[in-house]
C-alpha cells in the first residue's frame, strides 16, 4: 500500500507544526512546562519520535527546512499520538535565536550535519563559532550540547570551534569524544555507518559557564 502524506499546505494547518521567527510561548504550546530539547535537522524523524516515546515527560522540538521529510513527519506523528513534540520550519541559525529563549532549552542534539566535504563548501557548516555561542546561550546551565558525525576532517573542524567556546565543557577529555553512545537512540544513517563499520566521533559538551559576549557573526543580545 502507497504511503499516503499530508500536503505542505495541510502541514502548515497543523497544530504541531510551527513556522515561527519569535519565541511562541513554549509551555503555552505544549501546555506543561516540562523540560524542553531540541533536535536540529531531523531528516525522517526518526530519532526524535524515539526520543519522545522513550521520554513521554520531555517536550521534543525538532527543526528542519526538508518539505517532504516535515511532511512524513507529521504523518507518523498522528499515527503514533505524540503530543510531546512539535516540529519548526526554518534554518536553524536563523530560527534559533528568536524562537528559544536564553537558557530554555535541556538538551540540544545535531545528528549527522551535512559535512560539506569540498574545502569550497566548508563555509556552508551548521556548526562555526557563532552558531555554537549561539547554542550555547539557549542552553541552561548544565544543559549538554550533543553532535555525531562520521566526518573526520569536519570533526575535526567542530572539536576545535567547541573546545575553544569557554562556557562549554568536553565531557570527554582527552581524545574529546567516544566512539559508542547507548544512552539515546540510533538514527537510520548512524546504523547504516554503523553496519558498514565506519567511524563515529560522538561529543557530547556541557554548558559550565555563560557565553561572555557575543560573537562575530552571532546576535547581539537585547
Amino acid at each position: 500500500m502507497t504511503k499516503r502524506y499530508f500536503s505542505f499546505d495541510r502541514v502548515q494547518a497543523h497544530p504541531q507544526f510551527l513556522d515561527i521567527a519569535e519565541w511562541p510561548d513554549w509551555p503555552n504550546q505544549f501546555g506543561n512546562d516540562r523540560p524542553l530539547k531540541l533536535e536540529i535537522g531531523f531528516g525522517n524523524g526518526n530519532f526524535v519520535m524515539d526520543m519522545a516515546v522513550r521520554e513521554p515527560d520531555i517536550n521534543f522540538i525538532a527543526i528542519d527546512f526538508y518539505h517532504k521529510g516535515i511532511r512524513k513527519v507529521i504523518t507518523q506523528l498522528d499515527r503514533l499520538h505524540l503530543p510531546n513534540v512539535r516540529l519548526a520550519y526554518g534554518d536553524a541559525k536563523e530560527r534559533i535565536p528568536g524562537i528559544f529563549q536564553d537558557g530554555e532549552l535541556d538538551e540540544i542534539y545535531i545528528n549527522f550535519p551535512d559535512p560539506w566535504p569540498k574545502k569550497r563548501h566548508h563555509k556552508r557548516r551548521l556548526l562555526k563559532p557563532a552558531f555554537i555561542a549561539t547554542l550555547s546561550r539557549k542552553l541552561k546551565m548544565d544543559g549538554v550540547l550533543r553532535i555525531a558525525t562520521d566526518h573526520e576532517n569536519y570533526f575535526q573542524e567542530m572539536i576545535e570551534f567547541l573546545s575553544a567556546e569557554d562556557s562549554l565543557e568536553n565531557r570527554h577529555p582527552g581524545a574529546g569524544y567516544v566512539t559508542a553512545r547507548d544512552d539515546i537512540p540510533r538514527t537510520k544513517y548512524e546504523k547504516n555507518f554503523l553496519n558498514a563499520g565506519k567511524p563515529i566521533f560522538y561529543m557530547d559538551f556541557t554548558k559550565c559557564a555563560e557565553v561572555a559576549a557575543p560573537h562575530p557573526g552571532e546576535p547581539a543580545l537585547v
